[in-house]
C-alpha cells in the first residue's frame, strides 16, 4: 500500500499541481508544497489557496505555493511521513493523528464532545491553551513546526440507508472513521463497528456497501458528493475537526527568520478567514444536502450520547485532567 502511495505521489509531483499566488511557482525561490485530503473546492482548500496568494503577496512572488488535494498524495500517516522528510512542506493533520506519531497531549483535542461549538474552540486554541498544544508538537523532536490551526465545523455521521435517531440506532452499524485509535474507540463507544479507511476510499466504500456510514463535516459530506451514495446525515456533533498545520521542520529551517514569520502571520490572516466563512457555511452546506435530498436527524437523546464517550476521558485524558477541567470550565 504504501508503495503504491509512494509511486502515485511521485507520478502527482510530477503532473498534477494546483498553484496558488501571483507568481508562477518555477519563478519563486521557494514553493511551499502543501497537501490535504479534501478536493479542490472544498472550504479548506480554498483558504489554503488564500494562504498562498496572502504569502505570494508578502514576500512580493519569492515564496510561492503549490497544493495536492484530494488525497492525492496517499493517506494521512503517508503524507505525515513525507512532511517529515521534506519531500511535502504543509500538512492539515487531525490532532488525533499527531497523538499517534507520539504527541500525547493531542489525544485530549480529539475527544468527543470536548468542545461546546466551534467559536468556544477557537477562543480556547488561539490562546494560552492553545499555544501549549502547538509547543507540545514543536516539542516533540518528530521534525514537525506548527505554524497555526484550522478548526472546522462539527463533524456528524453520514449513513447510507439507515436513518439514527437514537443512539440504540447506531448498535453494529459498520462505520468509517480515519487510522485513529481515539476515533476507533469513539464509534465502538458508540455501539458501532468502526472501520478505519483512507479518505480518498470513502465513497467507494459506501457505494459497494463495505461500510454503513462514515463520519465528517458537512462541507467535506458535500464536496466529495456522498449524498449520492448516503441517504441520511444524523447531527450528533460527536467532534470538531481540530487540526494543527504542520510544517516540515527539516525545510522550515531553510527559511530566513523574515520568511519563517511571513508564513506564520499568512495563515494566521487565512485561518481567521476560514473562521469567519466555515460557521456560516456549515448552515449553508446542510441546505445544500437537503436539497440533493439527504434527510437529516438530531438524536433525541443527545446525553446518552455523551455518557457513552466518558469512559474515553479516563483513557486518553489521564494526565491532563486540569487542561481538560479549563476548556469544558465555561
Amino acid at each position: 500500500m504504501r508503495s503504491t502511495c509512494a509511486r502515485l505521489a511521485v507520478c502527482l509531483l510530477a503532473v498534477c499541481v494546483l498553484s496558488a499566488g501571483g507568481r508562477a511557482a518555477a519563478a519563486a525561490k521557494y514553493v511551499i508544497k502543501i497537501a490535504d485530503s479534501q478536493p479542490e473546492t472544498s472550504a479548506v482548500v480554498q483558504h489554503i489557496k488564500l494562504f498562498g496568494d496572502l504569502i505570494a503577496k508578502r514576500t512580493n512572488g519569492e515564496i510561492t505555493v503549490q497544493i495536492f488535494p484530494a488525497a492525492m498524495m496517499g493517506p494521512a500517516p503517508t503524507v505525515m511521513q513525507q512532511v517529515q522528510m521534506g519531500a511535502i512542506d504543509v500538512y492539515r493533520c487531525d490532532a488525533s493523528v499527531l497523538y499517534d506519531f507520539g504527541v500525547t497531549s493531542m489525544k485530549v483535542l480529539s475527544l468527543p464532545y470536548l468542545f461546546k461549538s466551534k467559536e468556544y474552540a477557537q477562543e480556547i486554541l488561539y490562546g494560552e491553551i492553545g499555544a501549549k498544544f502547538l509547543k507540545d508538537v514543536d516539542d516533540a523532536d518528530i521534525n514537525f513546526k506548527t505554524i497555526g490551526w484550522i478548526i472546522e465545523p462539527s463533524r456528524n455521521l453520514f449513513l447510507r440507508n439507515k436513518k439514527v435517531s437514537t443512539l440504540a440506532d447506531m448498535k453494529g452499524l459498520k462505520i468509517r472513521v480515519p487510522e485513529s485509535e481515539i476515533f476507533l474507540a469513539t464509534m465502538e463507544a458508540f455501539g458501532a463497528a468502526a472501520t478505519p479507511i483512507p479518505m480518498g476510499e470513502v465513497y467507494t466504500s459506501l457505494q459497494t456497501g463495505v461500510v454503513d456510514g462514515a463520519e465528517n463535516t458537512i462541507d467535506t459530506f458535500n464536496v466529495n458528493r456522498f449524498d449520492e451514495v448516503c441517504k441520511y446525515i444524523a447531527l450528533d456533533q460527536h467532534n470538531f475537526n481540530i487540526c494543527p498545520m504542520v510544517f516540515s521542520k527539516i525545510n522550515w529551517d531553510k527559511l530566513d527568520a523574515a520568511w519563517q514569520r511571513a508564513v506564520i502571520d499568512c495563515w494566521d490572516e487565512a485561518s481567521h478567514a476560514y473562521d469567519a466563512f466555515a460557521i456560516k457555511n456549515d448552515v449553508e452546506a446542510q441546505d445544500v444536502a437537503k436539497s440533493r435530498g439527504v434527510e437529516f436527524t438530531v438524536p433525541s437523546d443527545k446525553q446518552a450520547w455523551i455518557d457513552a464517550v466518558r469512559p474515553l476521558y479516563a483513557k486518553f485524558g489521564a494526565g491532563f485532567e486540569d487542561v481538560i477541567a479549563k476548556i469544558q470550565a465555561n
